[in-house]
């Protein structure tokens, strides 16, 4: 491991604990908790400002975004601004492969090879989603940020070039976290509220309203 990797390592295990976002009475104070937890730069933070499904969700995309992200092999050619490093990219890719592996095994979540192809229909099967709900959604939210900045710099030392994933994607995915939210509409213990081009859903968790997910805004 080198100096980097060990460092990162020894942040991680000596990081606190989030502090528990302050209960949201309303799905608008919701928001507020997460746009000020994606501010903080923690991931951890982030998650918890979500409902136990939305984390589970999400942990499931960070397992198989990231396993796309890291083969960065393949990209050296075609879209590496140094084709030349092709041989290096490969090496990366399989050092990243390993690693994600081995996060998904301290947490207890299938790794990528037991998630199965094509990753992208299987990450909706809920027996995937069984195994990643018992998992610890904060630490491994962290773990996987940190991994995610890994890539960027193993793609960047191989030329390939590409956008580094942002925190706020945790929470609306491809939308805009600092769009204005629209008044909610709250049925229950359940709410939807727009926010750009996205709709945003609330679920009330324990007494406190938790963001549970987002789609796209209907045409």
């Amino acid at each position: 491991m080198n100096l980097f990797g060990a460092a990162l390592v020894l942040a991680l295990a000596l990081a606190p604990p989030p502090p528990s976002p302050s209960c949201a009475a309303t799905p608008a104070d919701a928001w507020k908790n997460a746009k000020a937890a994606v501010a903080g730069k923690d991931a951890g933070a982030v998650t918890l400002t979500l409902t136990p499904d939305y984390r589970t969700r999400n942990s499931v995309e960070y397992a198989v975004g990231a396993s796309m992200v890291a083969e960065i092999g393949g990209l050296s050619g075609s879209m590496s601004n140094s084709p030349g490093a092709a041989e290096k990219a490969k090496a990366a890719e399989k050092k990243l492969l390993a690693e994600l592996d081995r996060i998904l095994v301290k947490y207890k979540a299938p790794t990528i090879a037991q998630i199965g192809t094509p990753r992208l229909m299987k990450m909706q099967e809920p027996a995937v989603h069984a195994r990643f709900a018992k998992i610890d959604h904060v630490g491994y939210a962290r773990e996987m940020e940190a991994f995610f900045v890994k890539v960027e710099a193993a793609a960047k030392a191989a030329g390939v070039s590409g956008a580094p994933p942002k925190l706020d994607e945790l929470v609306v995915g491809g939308g805009d976290l600092n769009a204005p939210l629209g008044e909610p509409k709250v049925s229950g213990e359940n709410a939807r509220a727009t926010a750009g081009s996205t709709v945003m859903r609330f679920r009330k968790v324990d007494g406190c309203w938790l963001i549970d997910g987002r789609e796209p805004l209907p045409n």
